[in-house]
Parts: structure tokens; C-alpha cells; sequence
């Protein structure tokens, strides 16, 4: 007799979880930014992106996270790829603000 492994709970509250480590490591690397930022303008630029865009990200995680459960018992799609685009421009913004405050 063959049982099934499937943990409805479980893999949300895993993709859940990884976002969360996912949008942490950004805010930290952002604030390293901050903390590097060559004048007190820069600085509050810097903190003001990387905030908007953290907390943006953080609220799409916990709303996605809210319905994940209920698409993955019907057999539906749990992807998000919104968050998946928004962590990468994240990425790249930070990039961007590291290199001009190298160069600055």
C-alpha cells in the first residue's frame, strides 16, 4: 500500500518563509547602501527606495500568502511571479545605487 506525502500546510509556509529570507537579505544589503551613501541626499534616497520597495515586497508575501493554502488544495497555480520581478528590480536597484555611490 502506497501513501501519498502531501502536507497541504507545507509548502506555502516554505515559499512563505524563503520571501521572508528573500526580502530580509535585500533590506540588509540596502542598508549597507545607506550606510555607504557619500552625502546626507544620497543617503535619503537611498533609504527611501530601499524601504518603499522592501515593505512593497513584504505586503505582496503576506497577502500571497494568505490564499496560497486554499489554490494549492484546488490544484491551482501558486506562482507569483509579481514578487519574483519585484525582488529582481530590487536587486538591480541596489546594484545600480552600490555603483554610484562607488563612484561618487
Amino acid at each position: 500500500m502506497s501513501r501519498a506525502l502531501w502536507d497541504p500546510g507545507a509548502q506555502p509556509e516554505r515559499t512563505a518563509l524563503a520571501w521572508s529570507r528573500t526580502t530580509l537579505s535585500l533590506l540588509v544589503a540596502g542598508l549597507f547602501c545607506v550606510r555607504l551613501a557619500p552625502s546626507p541626499a544620497a543617503t535619503a534616497l537611498a533609504a527611501a527606495a530601499v524601504c518603499g520597495a522592501v515593505s512593497l515586497q513584504l505586503r505582496r508575501a503576506l497577502a500571497g500568502h494568505r490564499g496560497r493554502g486554499r489554490r494549492l488544495a484546488a490544484g491551482a497555480s501558486v506562482a507569483d511571479p509579481v514578487s519574483v520581478l519585484l525582488a529582481t528590480v530590487l536587486t538591480v536597484l541596489l546594484g545600480v545605487i552600490g555603483m554610484l555611490f562607488a563612484l561618487a
